[in-house]
């Protein structure tokens, strides 16, 4: 049998070929005959991506127009465009090594009656199930912004018991906790320590978007040496809420001076700490952690435009 190169050689050097007229002509008609084929084919596969564009954009369309189609689009661009960093120092916010917003619960415990199978408001606290769930959402949504986060969920009743400490001295234990968090980042812009009210469901639940939602206030404390600077961080936070979601802030609260001198005797809530001390309260007592986390999100929006003014 020969192989390959036996047979190229052969035709190389074999005479030229002079085909017949009948066998032109029948190739040419066979070839002409497969091109108008294939070109009837292509037009018709061009024809059905026309109509499939088509009718995508009528069904576009319609979700946006009838099934509120732009919401969904509108909040995933925003989703997007938030986890793009804006500039350099944006992204070295985002940096592990770098927190700007610093979240801590000086009433760990305090937890909610749908959670609780004890519904009597005055022993609504429970170890695991509490107000730490409330920070741990709001670090996610945070994140989700490209704001670099620390969050404690440290047991400062535990610490207190365990000193067998009043009460009272709970935000001194706290307070340690936050130097020694501001002695370790230089960076942090924000500090908040998130409560829970005390008030019923009636005084600390709104209306959005048709869903039930936790209201929030503040707590400034007239104390603090820094308390100029602690009402203006505070009324800031409670304006732009106001502006975007009309209701959602129940106001900056004022703890009026302690008549005492002893310094000792003043409660400052840790606000003597830190310039940008937030005291937040979100919901109450008989909010569900459903209308706890939807406030969150509400409220990461905003701390997300707020942090832009503490550059």
């Amino acid at each position: 049998m020969q192989n390959d190169n036996k047979i190229f050689e052969e035709i190389k050097h074999s005479p030229d070929l002079n085909p017949r007229t009948e066998f032109v002509n029948d190739t040419r008609h066979l070839l002409i005959k497969k091109a108008n084929r294939i070109n009837k084919v292509s037009k018709i596969k061009k024809l059905s991506y026309y109509w499939s564009v088509v009718i995508a954009t009528v069904a576009i369309t319609a979700w946006i127009s009838l099934f509120g189609g732009n919401q969904y689009i509108l909040k995933s661009y925003h989703n997007v465009m938030s986890a793009i960093p804006k500039n350099n120092e944006e992204s070295i916010t985002a940096s592990n090594k770098n927190p700007s917003v610093f979240i801590y619960h000086t009433h760990t415990t305090e937890s909610f009656t749908p959670f609780l199978e004890n519904k009597n408001i005055d022993q609504a606290y429970d170890e695991n199930k509490n107000i730490t769930m409330v920070g741990a959402e709001l670090t996610s949504e945070l994140k989700k912004k490209n704001i670099n986060v620390l969050h404690s969920t440290t047991d400062f009743h535990k610490i207190l018991r365990n000193r067998d400490l009043d009460y009272s001295k709970i935000y001194d234990i706290s307070g340690k906790e936050v130097q020694t968090v501001l002695d370790k980042n230089k960076n942090l812009k924000l500090i908040i320590d998130i409560h829970r009210d005390s008030q019923l469901k009636d005084a600390t639940t709104i209306r959005i978007d048709g869903k039930d939602v936790a209201s929030v206030s503040f707590v400034v404390s007239e104390n603090s040496p820094n308390f100029k600077e602690n009402r203006k961080i505070a009324n800031l936070f409670h304006q732009k809420l106001e502006k975007k979601y009309p209701g959602l802030s129940r106001g900056v609260l004022m703890k009026e001076k302690s008549r005492t001198k002893n310094p000792n005797n003043q409660n400052f809530y840790n606000q003597d700490l830190f310039a940008n001390s937030l005291l937040l309260q979100i919901g109450g007592v008989e909010n569900t952690i459903e209308e706890e986390n939807r406030s969150v999100e509400l409220i990461a929006e905003v701390i997300d435009e707020l942090l832009v003014e503490l550059d």
